[in-house]
């Protein structure tokens, strides 16, 4: 009876743990699916942004290659519209990236500049479209890359406790395969000390925003026992986990 009562207890035990489990990783799952949703229609529009743009630059490239003028002037006011065009479905990636957003600047102003002249030779009017068109590339790659990053992203939170009733929390997303030294050093300034034989990882961390006064421990929040778990292995070699949280305490 006892040994009935027992496993009876432990199974129940055992059902309402995947029960648990498998709430929360369908409500991951159901967000993943959002986000890929949201990225597929996203990515679609950039994908005919994309072709229509290349459409007008094949358009463009085919009057520049069969023309047998002297002077493509002609030709500058749909470059212009290509330029403004360029800038209209690219805005938030030329403000993103800045040296992009140079370049189109320059771009810019040498084509105002040109169109001040009575006469563009074939040369000048090459260089520019040719120059559009680099530019036109690294900017649908950057949008792409994007979306790329935000479908390999998680959610992750890390408490800093310095030990002295000052603590500080960061909520950021980072990308897949980061490890908490990673994770730390992206919302503080770290200094560490390197042991080749210690396994597995190798860093110890000493200092957390210039802060010394004692010695930096790290743990896991543990969803099933709901507590904090310390660090099993170094900070260097453990892996964050989708929303997971963490926690470095300085111990004096």
């Amino acid at each position: 009876m006892l040994a009935t009562l027992i496993w009876a207890s432990i199974a129940t035990g055992s059902v309402a743990y995947y029960y648990l489990e498998q709430i929360k990783y369908e409500g991951q799952l159901k967000e993943k699916q959002q986000l890929l949703n949201e990225l597929a229609e996203d990515y679609g529009a950039s994908a005919t942004r994309r072709n229509l743009l290349s459409g007008d630059y094949g358009t463009l490239l085919g009057e520049y290659q069969w023309s047998s003028g002297g002077n493509y002037s002609a030709l500058m006011s749909e470059y212009e519209k290509m330029l403004s065009n360029l800038r209209g479905n690219y805005t938030s990636t030329l403000n993103e990236f800045l040296e992009l957003n140079e370049t189109y600047n320059n771009l810019l102003n040498e084509s105002q500049a040109l169109n001040k002249k009575s006469t563009i030779t074939r040369e000048e009017f090459g260089s520019l479209i040719n120059e559009f068109y680099k530019l036109f590339t690294a900017l649908a790659m950057k949008e792409i890359e994007g979306f790329q990053s935000q479908i390999s992203m998680i959610k992750v939170s890390l408490c800093i406790d310095y030990g002295n009733l000052t603590t500080e929390w960061h909520n950021i997303s980072t990308s897949l395969g980061t490890t908490v030294f990673d994770l730390t050093k992206k919302v503080a300034n770290v200094e560490k000390s390197y042991y080749p034989a210690m396994e597995p990882g190798h860093i110890l961390v000493t200092s957390i925003n210039n802060h010394r006064e004692g010695y930096w421990i790290w743990y896991y929040w543990d969803d099933i026992e709901n507590k904090w778990i310390f660090g099993p292995v170094g900070c260097d070699a453990w892996i964050l986990k989708d929303n997971g949280i963490y926690n470095w305490t300085c111990v004096k």
